[in-house]
């Protein structure tokens, strides 16, 4: 199976599979939180199943998880319509703080997401690239600033969207958002990481 495949299979599983199945049991009547919930089984079951048959999970699942994870639990514990509905925008911040933070780290939070989902070989081999190749570095750093900045945007929107929306609308439309975002950013880092790796190899020793 190809890099872009297993892409594509994972946006699948861990994004159009949890929204379609939001809208189609919110159509049913069913409320947002159990509807949020039964959309978490997928990313559930997709890093489950790659930890059994891996030893290993997927960097993609597990931001998808966090995040309907934490979608479920503000729609638990908000009791105002506004914080309810504002918080996908309040993990999109918490998320760009933390990608932006760990920019002042040894190393930053994308290279640990893009490790995570490697065996023992694999991952000593980032770590002697990380080691030995500033370009290597470099890309790490931009993919990291690149999704905290896109995901800024993407809360802002939302966050602006709430009071022009009806509810009924808004709830699809934010959850159509976050998930794009995720799946477009994880496009383009493949799209560039690729690119840059082509760089890295090009280069002489």
């Amino acid at each position: 199976m190809t890099e872009r495949t297993t892409l594509v299979r994972n946006v699948a599983v861990n994004a159009g599979l949890p929204y379609a199945t939001y809208l189609l049991l919110s159509y049913q009547g069913v409320p947002t939180v159990p509807a949020l919930a039964a959309g978490a089984v997928f990313p559930v079951g997709a890093i489950a199943a790659g930890f059994i048959r891996e030893r290993r999970v997927q960097a993609l699942g597990v931001i998808v998880l966090v995040a309907t994870l934490a979608s479920v639990l503000a729609a638990l514990y908000f009791t105002s319509p506004f914080l309810a509905l504002a918080k996908g925008s309040l993990f999109s911040a918490l998320f760009s703080a933390l990608l932006l933070a760990s920019l002042l780290a040894r190393r930053p939070l994308v290279f640990h997401l893009a490790t995570m989902g490697q065996d023992t070989t694999e991952r000593q081999h980032s770590e002697a690239l990380w080691n030995a190749e500033a370009g290597y570095r470099r890309m790490m750093r931009h993919i990291t600033l690149a999704w905290a900045a896109a995901f800024i945007v993407e809360g802002s929107l939302r966050l602006a969207l709430i009071p022009l929306l009806p509810i009924a609308v808004f709830l699809p439309a934010s959850e159509a958002m976050s998930l794009g975002c995720i799946a477009l950013m994880a496009a383009w880092s493949w799209r560039y990481g690729s690119r840059q790796m082509a760089r890295i190899d090009l280069t002489p020793d």
